[in-house]
């Protein structure tokens, strides 16, 4: 089907990112904040013109209580943040927490290409919309979430978004839409915590046009594709 097709080489593409996402953070050299924040201005604007109002539509028309989901990646991504700088001093404790990290990041993107194949089911439009504030937030480094020391390590969870993208493939019609609506919201929740701790600057810190400018840039892209 074209849509898995779609998705997979979507989930290709995120996962050669996430695997050079260091790279690409240091080939931005004195740009970074300035990546950074216009990624927080296209991020914030997906967030509140198109992934909120749809899962609002979505959960009108089912079940109210998987709003709770928003709230439980919202959670997820503060309480593992929290532990890993309280508990990040020892040398060994580290290495533990640098594996621990390694598997909160795999198991967020199997989710999100879970999400990416549902999407790409919706339609094309539907996926790059989700896709591009994605990748930029994986290019950025945006989650909590440090390379493992092991190219090894990483190299794996850099699959982790089309092993998700082929899980749900595989056993898509099994999958009900309460299910996919609970990990959407996981997703959501997790990328509203990291763009309002990471993405937008603190204080006197970041480049408040840029991030004007990421919301000039894509406020207009998703209101055209309201129209289309």
């Amino acid at each position: 089907m074209e849509f898995i097709a779609i998705a997979i080489l979507l989930a290709i593409i995120l996962g050669f990112v996430q695997y050079f996402g260091e790279n690409i953070n240091k080939a931005c050299g004195r740009y970074y904040k300035h990546a950074i924040s216009f990624s927080a201005g296209v991020a914030i604007t997906y967030l509140f013109l198109d992934l909120f109002p749809s899962f609002s539509i979505e959960i009108t028309n089912k079940n109210q209580f998987l709003f709770i989901f928003l709230l439980v990646g919202f959670v997820i991504i503060h309480l593992v943040e929290k532990y890993i700088y309280q508990h990040s001093k020892d040398g060994v404790l580290e290495k533990r927490l640098d594996n621990k990290n390694q598997a909160v990041s795999f198991m967020y993107h199997f989710i999100l290409g879970m999400i990416i194949l549902d999407f790409s089911r919706q339609g094309f439009q539907e996926v790059i919309l989700l896709f591009i504030p994605i990748i930029i937030f994986t290019a950025m480094s945006i989650l909590p979430v440090n390379q493992h020391t092991s190219n090894k390590v990483n190299f794996i969870v850099s699959l982790s978004t089309l092993l998700g993208v082929l899980f749900a493939g595989v056993i898509y019609t099994d999958i009900s839409a309460e299910i996919f609506i609970s990990l959407l919201g996981i997703v959501i929740g997790g990328l509203f915590f990291s763009v309002i701790r990471h993405s937008i600057p603190m204080g006197k810190e970041g480049k408040p046009l840029f991030f004007i400018i990421g919301i000039v840039v894509y406020a207009p892209v998703i209101i055209l594709s309201w129209l289309l």
